[in-house]
């Protein structure tokens, strides 16, 4: 049970937490403002926006005709204004969690990492239409802070950060596997049935994004987890070793 001081105290504490978070102001800041910039052109699929669209969205064409920086700027693009707000508002609640536990420079780092993988995970299992939005790095922040923080409970959810995040990276993997287009034996009968029983829109969503993104916040948490070499540590080991020849 908790009592009306913690909750007020809780939100005291998130709202401190956006106020100092530079970092993830900023990527929300930049994304929304591009898509400002995209409906006053006339919209994603309008020129000049479309012509911006095919030079920076990822698509596998593109990537193996020589356009490598795609699977970094696709980020920077979304295809309406829920997709960019959702993506902003996730940014700011999950980045500016991570910017106060580890710092900007390991929020950034992550929202990238997620990005580079998502575009992977998309040239891999995501078929050859055009991928845009920031989704992966966010999924990547998601991960990240599920490592960092495995027992903690991800509320609303009664589940812990461990169990959050492997869910995460199973369900999106699998349903990366049953899109009806990539025609995986088994998984696209899956899929198929999932589009018979009126669950198509479920794969216009870059399901092999989230996961190649997952899959990166995923590496990068248990990095910063790894044993770290000390000046004690070295001395500990060598007393060890020490011991061992008497």
């Amino acid at each position: 049970m908790t009592s009306t001081g913690g909750l007020f105290s809780n939100a005291g504490r998130n709202l401190r937490q956006l106020g100092s978070s530079p970092a993830s102001w900023s990527v929300a800041g930049i994304i929304l403002a591009i898509h400002v910039w995209v409906t006053l052109a006339g919209g994603p699929v309008r020129l000049p926006a479309w012509s911006v669209y095919e030079t920076i969205g990822l698509t596998r064409a593109g990537v193996l005709s020589g356009k490598v920086w795609q699977i970094f700027t696709y980020g920077l693009l979304h295809g309406s204004w829920w997709h960019v707000s959702l993506n902003a508002l996730f940014v700011l609640l999950v980045g500016s969690r991570i910017e106060y536990m580890a710092g900007r420079g390991v929020m950034l780092r992550t929202v990238l990492s997620g990005v580079s993988g998502g575009g992977a995970g998309h040239i891999l299992l995501g078929g050859d239409g055009l991928l845009v939005g920031i989704s992966g790095g966010c999924v990547a922040l998601l991960l990240l802070l599920t490592t960092l923080s495995p027992q903690s409970r991800m509320m609303p959810l009664p589940v812990s950060g461990r169990n959050l995040g492997f869910g995460i990276l199973v369900a999106e993997l699998l349903l990366a596997l049953a899109n009806p287009a990539l025609g995986v034996p088994g998984f696209s009968n899956v899929g198929n049935w999932l589009v018979g029983h009126g669950m198509a829109s479920w794969f216009d969503m870059g399901h092999a994004c989230h996961f190649g993104g997952g899959i990166a916040g995923w590496l990068y948490g248990r990095w910063l987890l790894r044993p770290r070499i000390s000046l004690k540590r070295l001395r500990a080991e060598r007393m060890r070793r020490e011991a061992d020849r008497l």
